[in-house]
């Protein structure tokens, strides 16, 4: 990948403005919901696994918007630990976590058989 590194900041800035957005905007609809922020990051580990498939170890402009910007903005890890100061939270947390392990694992997979299982 030879494009300058303000070239990929860029890229990585726009996508994650917009999943900031997207993320805000759910929340927003929803009244900042548990288990709506849980929904938000698993299926952010979806999608981060199909993308980790699809593109294998290839850095693009591209993964960088969708993945390093976007998907990683839309998610929130952060305020799930600020949640998981009471003891329920930590149950969420620690299920969340589980969960979105196999989760990514399962999207990658799902990425690597779109691609043919070629990962070049």
């Amino acid at each position: 990948m030879s494009e300058k590194w303000w070239v990929k900041a860029g890229v990585i800035f726009v996508g994650g403005a917009l999943g900031t957005a997207l993320r805000v905007a759910l929340l927003s609809l929803t009244g900042h919901e548990v288990i709506v922020l849980a929904a938000i990051n698993l299926v952010g580990c979806l999608l981060l696994g199909l993308i980790s498939g699809i593109y294998g170890p290839r850095i693009t402009l591209a993964r960088l918007f969708l993945a390093v910007g976007g998907v990683a903005a839309f998610t929130s890890w952060s305020t799930l630990a600020l949640q998981s100061l009471s003891l329920a939270g930590v149950l969420v947390a620690i299920m969340e976590t589980f969960f979105g392990v196999i989760i990514a694992g399962l999207g990658h997979l799902a990425g690597w058989k779109i691609m043919g299982g070629d990962t070049r």
